[in-house]
């Protein structure tokens, strides 16, 4: 006689449905996911309208100047430099240090996520590497663009100049939200500061979906927003990311 398979003792990693959602939708459903107590939790998504977001303590001012006219343009609560989102397969991941695979550090968690993110790629026959250093303008003033200044454990391309992978943070309570930007191609704003990591959109998704879950040692269990993180969300999206002050001025609910 059979007997049901005994329940995996790894942890379980929640996996939202990937989608495609304009800026403040994206951010808030991220800031919902890192606001509600839920479960360690992984979404990949896309960009539409293309989106430049500015980094939490960026010039709203002297990022735009550059952008050409009519670029949409959102604010994340995480840090670093501005991104051109769109040929990209952007990841957000939340939940408690420590906890369910989780670095205690945040700068752990990028070392550890980014490597198995470059050992999945190169599975696939995508040319990168690890950076070594950081380099750049670490505060993005001068060079406002993220992925021209990359930091240590960054993923770039392995022959030629280009940043392929990059992160940011944004700690609140004992939760943790990490954004990862990872490039199919770059744009007419980064030019060669950005490679692609040489696999289409299907195949980078793949490689997200394997390596993360791999890193923390996790099990994937699909899922979605709770009730909660969808009334988090729409009420973040209102509040925040919708408001210019927010965009422009970094004033609105506390992050």
């Amino acid at each position: 006689m059979s007997s049901a398979p005994f329940p995996s003792s790894r942890p379980h990693l929640r996996l939202l449905p990937t989608a495609a959602a304009d800026g403040p939708t994206n951010m808030s459903t991220d800031e919902a996911l890192l606001e509600v107590a839920g479960p360690t939790t992984l979404r990949l998504y896309s960009w539409d309208p293309s989106t430049v977001s500015l980094g939490y303590f960026q010039d709203h001012a002297s990022v735009t100047a550059g952008l050409p006219a009519g670029t949409a343009v959102v604010r994340r609560i995480t840090g670093g430099g501005a991104i051109w989102h769109e040929h990209e397969v952007t990841y957000g991941l939340v939940g408690v240090p420590g906890r369910d695979g989780l670095p205690e550090r945040t700068a752990d968690c990028y070392r550890v996520l980014h490597a198995a993110v470059l050992a999945a790629i190169q599975a696939r026959g995508g040319k990168l590497r690890l950076q070594a250093q950081t380099v750049g303008d670490r505060r993005y003033r001068d060079e406002p663009r993220c992925f021209a200044s990359p930091a240590a454990d960054d993923l770039v391309a392995a022959d030629v100049i280009g940043k392929v992978l990059g992160s940011a943070a944004r700690r609140r309570g004992d939760r943790l939200l990490i954004h990862g930007s990872l490039k199919l191609a770059s744009n007419a704003w980064d030019g060669d500061a950005v490679a692609g990591c040489g696999l289409d959109r299907a195949q980078a998704e793949a490689a997200l979906l394997e390596a993360i879950p791999a890193a923390l040692g996790a099990v994937i269990e699909p899922g979605v927003l709770t009730g909660e993180e969808l009334a988090a969300r729409d009420r973040l999206r209102h509040a925040r990311y919708g408001d210019d002050a927010w965009v422009v001025r970094r004033t609105g609910p506390r992050p």
